[in-house]
């Protein structure tokens, strides 16, 4: 970590905290921009990526020791209640996700021992025990969809302060596992888990219902080439943004409307299909072909859809065994565990073979590492659930808003990021007031998400 700064006579960048100099002009602070966000070899393993996703349901421990201490401190005032509850345990996970520290976890500390020393009621008067549910849903799959999202909306800021956010955890360029690389294909699979099937829709019906990602990927489009905002091509290519991968998604699943079982093996088969087509020549073409035409300028957003369909298949197939009523809540925590460590496997074995984890080629084996992580993180979040005394407290304001309007938080705190960014120059922000920046730029979509929750709207409006 540290901020950048040129190196004499070279292009080179050099990281120092003495960088940190608030600002400098923008021709210069643009030479900085192409270098600082390279990251050509990322983390180095998956390991800490498992380890730093159990903030998930250790923010769910916190919130559920704090509440009845909260609800009895503030049993007349709803929304300062809600509020407290959210920073108390939502703030840590800022500091978290925000410099990718394990140290964070120090925080959650307390909270942890204080749930677990207590004795479950429930457990002793019953022996099998279920999982609870919220609206309708399962509480712990609600704020499964919440944590991700939350995560990388504070995620897509943090990276561009460099004083605070660990170059390694950048998206990568080529190959590697970094957290910023967890994002799409997290939210990805968060949507599809709650998907559940029903009758084809006409293509008209389903653009009916699609046009406001259509119009928000081309007003973003328009908005980044109007203010020559700085987005590294090899992201999604030229013109192409993640907006329209999630259409193409979306348009495709619906017009199709696979069963649970028809989900698992086209995902897998689309997968496996899409990785031959790598494996034969379609990795040079997409790293290394010229952009001289609409389709080659964009070719890692369009052919990118290909893995992101498949991943939503499969993730499509494991909210199906999330619901599995057949299933003891054991079974399904095992059955999670398993599929986290089948495809933890598969993807080093994949490695072994010479076929590493890209975010950028959205291949095989980060299909895998995704549906791997995102099992691991649903398993623990269960395994909270079921240790949690009966009635757990309803979801937070924060968290029940943020998971039932999943996309709309998402373009709000995009929107904020690109004001910070034409605001500031946060590269060369130093420590503390960038920790500062972040956490208003948290507070700022959080609280509006919060409040219109609490005045029972949504913040999706489509």
């Amino acid at each position: 970590m540290g901020c950048p700064r040129l190196h004499t006579g070279s292009e080179a960048l050099l990281w120092s905290d003495e960088a940190c100099v608030w600002s400098t002009n923008a021709t210069e602070y643009r030479q900085l921009q192409l270098g600082a966000y390279l990251n050509e070899e990322g983390s180095g393993s998956a390991w800490p990526l498992y380890g730093l996703l159990v903030a998930y349901p250790l923010t769910s421990i916190a919130q559920q020791s704090c509440s009845g201490l909260v609800q009895r401190m503030l049993s007349r005032q709803a929304f300062l209640r809600a509020a407290v509850v959210d920073a108390f345990s939502l703030l840590p996970m800022m500091l978290v996700f925000g410099s990718c520290s394990f140290r964070a976890f120090a925080l959650f500390g307390p909270q942890l021992l204080a749930l677990w020393r207590r004795p479950s009621q429930s457990s002793a008067q019953s022996e099998e025990r279920l999982f609870s549910e919220s609206e309708g849903r399962l509480r712990f799959l609600a704020e499964y969809r919440a944590f991700v999202m939350i995560s990388t909306c504070i995620v897509i800021l943090a990276v561009d302060f460099a004083a605070v956010y660990p170059r390694e955890h950048a998206k990568t360029e080529t190959f590697g596992y970094a957290l910023m690389d967890l994002g799409t294909g997290c939210i990805v699979v968060a949507t599809a888990v709650s998907v559940r099937s029903t009758n084809a829709l006409s293509v008209v019906s389903v653009l009916r219902k699609l046009w406001p990602v259509l119009a928000l990927g081309a007003l973003r489009g328009a908005l980044l080439w109007q203010l020559d905002y700085h987005v590294p091509v090899s992201e999604y290519g030229v013109h192409w943004n993640f907006f329209f991968t999630v259409a193409i998604v979306a348009l495709v699943s619906s017009l199709l409307q696979l069963t649970a079982m028809q989900s698992v093996l086209a995902g897998s088969s689309l997968a496996m299909a899409y990785q031959l087509f790598l494996s034969m020549g379609g990795n040079d073409f997409l790293l290394l072909a010229p952009r001289l035409t609409l389709f080659s300028a964009n070719r890692e957003g369009i052919l990118g859809c290909l893995g992101y369909l498949s991943l939503h298949w499969l993730g499509t197939g494991l909210g199906s065994l999330l619901r599995d009523r057949s299933a003891s809540a054991r079974l399904t925590v095992l059955r999670l565990l398993a599929i986290s460590f089948s495809g933890g496997f598969s993807t080093y074995l994949l490695s072994l073979a010479g076929i590493a984890v890209s975010r950028r080629l959205c291949n095989l084996p980060y299909v895998l590492h995704i549906l791997s992580l995102n099992a691991w993180v649903l398993a623990w979040l269960a395994l909270t659930d079921l240790a949690a005394d009966r009635p757990r407290p309803p979801l937070s304001l924060t968290l029940a808003a943020v998971s039932e309007s999943m996309l709309a938080v998402f373009l709000f705190a995009n929107l904020l990021t690109g004001v910070v960014n034409l605001t500031l120059q946060p590269l060369l922000l130093p420590q503390s007031p960038a920790f500062l920046a972040l956490a208003c730029y948290y507070l700022s979509w959080s609280v509006p998400c919060a409040l219109l929750r609490s005045k029972g709207r949504k913040l999706k409006c489509w």
